[in-house]
């Protein structure tokens, strides 16, 4: 093989690495609803970058799949299968594991606590009460837009494994 010829077969296996890779850690996800106004609107892009749940932090706008949906096929999907643009969420990280529970969180549905963390050593609520921290395995996600957003107020916790990735930065605006 001549010169040219094996630069250009590595230059072609780097690209394909590189985009590979992008693949793999990110996602572009389009915003549906008015949940997360004004910080992100109606039809924008938004750049997400797959994490663990380790790295997650209060704060955070995450995409993540409805509690609900846990085992829709097509909604859950491994770390490297391409993700569908439908059937995910955009809200804000109020309250981690080990965080209190924020007061505008209704009081859970303890049968839901208990099959989600069903699991965790530590994730059992006593005596039938609400916990006052939120449990292992789960967190509260809520909307900026708290009047037209659907979170855990109104559907509890949502599991550490429905979090998609964390949104780094809108990529496209919607035009408005």
């Amino acid at each position: 093989m001549s010169t040219p010829v094996v630069v250009a077969a590595a230059l072609a296996a780097a690209v394909g690495t590189a985009l590979w890779w992008l693949r793999v850690r990110y996602v572009l996800v389009t915003v549906d609803g008015e949940s997360m106004l004004p910080t992100y609107r109606p039809g924008d892009r938004v750049l997400v970058r797959r994490v663990r749940a380790s790295a997650l932090r209060t704060g955070q706008v995450v995409v993540a799949g409805w509690p609900d949906r846990h085992w829709v096929p097509g909604q859950r999907t491994g770390r490297h299968r391409p993700v569908p643009d439908e059937g995910w969420l955009i809200k804000r990280i109020a309250a981690l594991p080990g965080d209190p529970v924020p007061p505008e969180l209704p009081g859970p549905d303890v049968s839901q606590i208990d099959s989600l963390v069903a699991a965790a050593a530590d994730g059992t609520v006593p005596g039938g009460r609400a916990p006052e921290t939120v449990p292992t395995g789960l967190l509260v996600l809520i909307g900026d837009n708290r009047a037209a957003s659907h979170d855990s107020r109104q559907v509890g916790y949502f599991a550490l494994s429905d979090v998609l990735g964390v949104v780094k930065r809108k990529v496209v605006a919607s035009g408005h």
